[in-house]
């Protein structure tokens, strides 16, 4: 796989950990994945079907796994800093959806220490910002309200560069697409 779009919330620019993405800039970065549907799989070859934003459809290997993180190779490997699943041993296969996202800082600042860590860092050139526009509304159905985004208004814009404190008052969502 030479490309791939990958979500990153305005909070992690915010921290320090990056500064502003820019369109046609290099990064250095590893990536995460929530892989909570994913499941034990009989194929054994590599796939990666994007599904929209930074949601997929793989078949990939485990890599690597402890009680706190695994990793995952579809082509790009990925880490997800949780109890893996049972099934979930290196040298097993595993299907289903998945989000991929840039590492916060969990792997950059200590995970790639850990021994056994397979180097996830890939050198990558921003092509593509998108700022995601979709409206906010109140949810109250929990008992309490809430902030959530209007999922029937899904909406974005492109950009040249992200902004994090100012676009969507600081709480901005993106995608990043990425190419090798």
């Amino acid at each position: 796989m030479n490309g791939i779009v990958v979500g990153l919330n305005a909070w992690i620019i915010q921290d320090g950990n990056y500064e502003e993405f820019i369109r046609g800039e290099p990064h250095r970065l590893a990536l995460e994945f929530n892989g909570s549907a994913l499941t034990s799989s009989d194929k054994r070859e590599m796939q990666c079907k994007h599904k929209g934003t930074s949601r997929y459809e793989v078949v990939a290997k485990v890599i690597f796994s402890t009680p706190d993180v695994w990793v995952i190779d579809f082509g790009i490997k990925v880490y997800c800093e949780s109890r893996p699943p049972w099934f979930a041993t290196v040298g097993q296969w595993v299907q289903g959806e998945v989000w991929i996202g840039v590492d916060p800082f969990f792997y950059k600042e200590r995970l790639h220490r850990m021994p056994g860590m397979p180097d996830l860092f890939v050198d990558w050139f921003v092509t593509e910002i998108q700022l995601e526009t979709t409206p906010w509304i109140e949810d109250a159905s929990a008992g309490r309200t809430m902030m959530m985004r209007d999922s029937g208004r899904e909406a974005w814009i492109e950009k040249a560069m992200t902004d994090a404190w100012n676009d969507d008052s600081g709480r901005a969502e993106y995608l990043l697409s990425l190419s090798k």
